[in-house]
């Protein structure tokens, strides 16, 4: 008896039709068949194939007209669109989320300046401080570490090569030129000494560029950047300010609420300074918070005209100006009736 994959499938072999039918239903076969191709199992491959043409079969039965294929079909279909917009918004939140991420660690210009070093030339000061800049200059920090160990091995090695070239030199005086052949003297000294010294004055000039970067001055661009990160740090604080007064809950709010005198000065308040040193750390100007404010000899934004005209002392200015608008507006009604009845009388009379 045949096997099912023997009546499922045409005679020829496997990479024969992936290779011939290139219609639209068998590229699904074939998609399989290329997925599992790596598949050393023989059961496990022909598991997967035995499922490619089962869904072969479902996607003719709904093309020729299968009303239960097709109602299977539109179902996955369903399913499918709906798993791919749920992913869609998924990977949307995703993206805004790790947006939002690096927009709180984003690096702020502080408005000061990072002095120029051995290893950084002068740079605007950031906060965060950027990851690239701390490993460049830790990389440098290390570089120049391992010149100067080179630079004492090196030192080291033309030592060595000038004892050789002495002790070889004596050699020579007590025994005879004849009898000794020149190795690290004469003229094969040159040949031992100048790539130690081409390799000693390579570290020089390198040392010389680290220390002509710490010498680097501040180009005006960047002290023009630093001006308006400090303007723009005043205007961003001012503005905080002003939505605290408006009602806001900032994170400086809450922080001002928290602090506290010093611990040497806090054990020696009473009960009531305590109170009121928590009462004068809120914003607000007025009402009772004013009042203890004022009390404590704080100084005011608009010098208590808003307090004092909440404790009453200056309602009576407040009175005067208002009867005199009342008063002028009396008046002005007053003449707008008195021509309205003369052009009524008039109107009469004719």
């Amino acid at each position: 008896m045949s096997s099912p994959s023997t009546e499922r499938r045409p005679s020829h072999s496997i990479e024969i039709s992936c290779g011939t039918h290139r219609t639209t239903t068998s590229e699904g076969v074939c998609s399989i068949f290329s997925a599992n191709i790596s598949t050393l199992r023989v059961p496990k491959r022909q598991k997967q194939l035995l499922k490619g043409y089962k869904w072969l079969e479902a996607f003719k039965k709904s093309h020729e007209g299968d009303e239960k294929q097709r109602a299977i079909l539109d179902r996955y279909s369903r399913l499918i669109a709906a798993k791919v917009e749920k992913e869609y918004w998924k990977e949307l939140a995703r993206k805004e989320a790790a947006w939002q991420a690096r927009l709180r660690s984003r690096p702020i210009l502080t408005g000061s300046i990072i002095k120029p070093t051995l290893y950084n030339p002068p740079l605007p000061r950031m906060k965060p401080q950027p990851i690239a800049i701390s490993r460049i200059i830790a990389t440098r920090m290390k570089t120049r570490e391992r010149r100067y160990e080179r630079l004492d091995r090196l030192a080291e090695e033309l030592d060595d090569l000038q004892r050789e070239e002495s002790f070889e030199e004596h050699a020579i005086q007590l025994v005879g030129e004849h009898n000794i052949e020149r190795v690290y003297s004469g003229e094969a000294a040159s040949g031992w000494l100048h790539p130690v010294h081409e390799a000693m004055r390579e570290m020089y000039a390198l040392l010389d560029r680290d220390n002509a970067r710490s010498q680097t001055p501040i180009s005006p661009e960047l002290q023009e950047m630093v001006r308006a990160a400090r303007r723009e740090k005043v205007a961003n604080k001012t503005r905080e300010r002003m939505r605290e007064r408006r009602g806001e809950i900032l994170p400086r709010t809450l922080k001002r609420a928290r602090k506290g005198p010093p611990a040497h000065v806090l054990v020696h308040m009473t009960p009531q300074e305590r109170h009121a040193d928590r009462v004068v750390r809120g914003v607000g100007e007025v009402g009772y918070v004013g009042m203890v404010k004022r009390r404590m000899g704080m100084k005011l934004r608009d010098g208590g005209k808003g307090l004092a005209r909440e404790n009453g002392a200056d309602l009576e200015g407040e009175q005067l100006e208002r009867l005199r608008k009342m008063e002028k507006e009396y008046w002005i009604e007053g003449k707008k009736r008195m021509r309205r009845n003369e052009s009524v009388e008039l109107y009469n009379k004719q």
